[in-house]
């Protein structure tokens, strides 16, 4: 009797090393050729997120001509994204590198769930921020003179802030002793209604868009006009944001259908192929910015490769005071 009991119970560390051991040699998540793929696939477009975004924050903070309030607005979006190369994508190549090691595969648990935390934060706050923008951007293409008159870059970092600090609250409270089945409910209601009023706010952006068109084509060149083209293109580049975040979230979108289909071990690796092409997002978002706004690649190369500025200023110096009201009218709405 006494022999059995002592032979039944395993220390602690035993059965730790045991359990590991089975995870890396058993579990359905190790596969080599899926490791291997995750990490070429994740390791460049990781590199390319954290720098480019980071190019961006920074052009957007030394040009005084870009510190408008939708690009205050853009930059919280940037932020996401530089989050996103610089430490979701990270953790998660790292955490699939240690699962071939046996000696690291229990320390990979932590990377894992600070994986986890983190892409929930950021999927999450690039949600909500486009969401903001995208209202932001309606209120201006439907009202640009109100619009203009009672927003300014305070007041826009200040909603950014609110809208940020809400997040981290309920992100606190998902993982402050909830239980899994009510945390995923809460999570995919959550997730259902942003998705919701992102495909409604875009809807009634582009019908704001194309009538404003129309009316703009007919009237004459008042000041509502004037402050309407001004924030039209920065509307119509949320509108491609929005378009390229719905491109990488179709293989996430499809995976969810088959899962309702199979099991969950057999769609393990197409889950990962799909939270890698989402957060493949964060490296196509910049690429936008620079190529919608003129002023943008401007103060960019101003900054970063040191243009002759002073030739332009020498050139112009003539013509600079008659072309300052039209010159001033084209920077801020090419502004983003």
């Amino acid at each position: 009797m006494m022999t059995n009991n002592s032979t039944a119970i395993l220390p602690t560390n035993q059965t730790n090393h045991v359990t590991c051991s089975q995870e890396i040699s058993n579990s359905e998540s190790y596969h080599y050729a899926l490791n291997i793929s995750i990490i070429v696939i994740n390791t460049p477009f990781a590199i390319f997120a954290a720098i480019s975004n980071l190019v961006v924050l920074i052009t957007i903070c030394k040009s005084q001509e870009l510190r408008s309030p939708a690009n205050i607005l853009l930059c919280s979006l940037a932020l996401t994204d530089l989050l996103v190369g610089s430490v979701t994508q990270p953790l998660f190549v790292a955490w699939r590198v240690m699962l071939h090691y046996p000696s690291t595969i229990c320390i990979s648990e932590l990377l894992h769930s600070l994986y986890e935390a983190f892409l929930y934060v950021c999927t999450g706050g690039s949600f909500l921020c486009l969401a903001y923008l995208s209202t932001d951007r309606f209120m201006a293409v439907s009202k640009p003179l109100r619009y203009r008159a009672r927003m300014t870059t305070g007041k826009a970092t200040r909603n950014m802030a609110i809208v940020w600090i809400s997040w981290i609250g309920f992100v606190v409270l998902r993982y402050s002793g909830i239980d899994e089945e009510s945390s995923r409910m809460i999570t995919s209601v959550v997730a259902g209604c942003l998705v919701i009023f992102l495909l409604a706010i875009q809807i009634a952006l582009m019908i704001s868009i194309k009538r404003n068109n129309i009316h703009s084509l007919h009237a004459e060149e008042n000041s509502a006009i004037i402050a309407y083209k001004r924030e039209h293109r920065c509307a119509v580049t949320i509108v491609y944001i929005f378009l390229a975040l719905l491109l990488f979230l179709i293989p996430a979108v499809v995976v969810q259908i088959v899962l309702g289909f199979t099991s969950t071990n057999q769609s393990k690796t197409e889950i990962y192929v799909a939270i890698s092409a989402l957060l493949i997002n964060s490296s196509a978002n910049p690429l936008i910015y620079f190529w919608r706004s003129r002023d943008m690649r401007k103060a960019a190369r101003r900054l970063f490769i040191g243009a002759k500025a002073e030739n332009g200023v020498g050139t112009g110096s003539g013509s600079s005071d008659r072309n300052s009201g039209g010159s001033s009218g084209r920077s801020q709405e090419e502004a983003m």
